[in-house]
């Protein structure tokens, strides 16, 4: 599945009942055995507080199991990806104490992958969220993967909380950024480097980085796709001539 047919089953989702059924949808087509959305604060403000929003392909009884253990409290990828701008390869947590091997090897009994990373996805008004997948890869597969296909995961993570966020009736705040902002972000979207978009636009290159600096910034973005992904479905960019 390419990336721009994922987003596009995604902007369809009115619903919530529909997030599951797609999630399964994402991990049939990227070969994962395994796919998670946690999403916290994504509520509308004005309904009573409740648990954090979860959308799993994992087993029921793995569910159940983690509760029952209540292994929030020691799940770093939860304590860690919460906290964090990057994604998380969660082997980093392989030389953990008795209890994480412990638990990554239940984890694994209950038909999580042996291999898994979780990227996380800040929001504009506190709201965030970590989008994790998981697979039976070999090392090399595995490493394959985080040089193709990974690639997209956050961007497809963005685009899911915005789903989660619509279903549930938060909105986003309005996003301003000024024309220079936008025209640096447009061009690298067309796959302009930043001495090429200072070519086109009559700046040096250290002032293009200084626009896709501030352009990530007040859009909250962990890089240059992401603001452009961002933007996009803003509706800040425009159709180029």
């Amino acid at each position: 599945m390419r990336v721009d047919e994922t987003l596009a089953e995604i902007a369809e989702v009115r619903r919530a009942d529909q997030i599951p059924d797609l999630l399964g949808r994402v991990s049939a087509a990227y070969g994962m055995k395994t796919v998670a959305y946690l999403g916290t604060g994504t509520l509308d403000r004005r309904l009573p507080r409740r648990e954090p929003y979860l959308a799993v392909t994992y087993s029921s009884a793995w569910v159940d199991h983690y509760r029952t253990k209540g292994y929030v409290k020691i799940d770093p990828v939860i304590q860690t990806g919460l906290r964090r701008l990057l994604p998380i390869d969660w082997t980093e947590f392989g030389g953990g104490d008795e209890s994480l091997r412990r638990f990554f090897g239940e984890a694994t009994e209950f038909g999580l992958g042996r291999k898994g990373m979780s990227f996380p996805v800040y929001g504009h008004s506190g709201d965030r969220a970590l989008f994790s997948v998981t697979a039976d890869f070999s090392e090399r597969e595995w490493q394959w993967a985080r040089r193709t296909a990974f690639r997209q995961f956050p961007i497809i993570a963005s685009h899911l909380h915005d789903a989660v966020l619509r279903t549930e009736g938060a909105a986003r705040p309005q996003l301003r950024l000024s024309r220079r902002e936008i025209e640096c972000l447009q061009w690298t979207s067309e796959g302009k480097t930043v001495w090429e978009c200072g070519m086109i636009l009559g700046l040096s290159p250290h002032t293009v980085r200084c626009y896709l600096e501030s352009a990530r910034h007040k859009l909250e973005a962990s890089s240059n796709t992401h603001a452009v992904s961002i933007a996009l479905k803003s509706g800040l960019l425009f159709d180029l001539p």
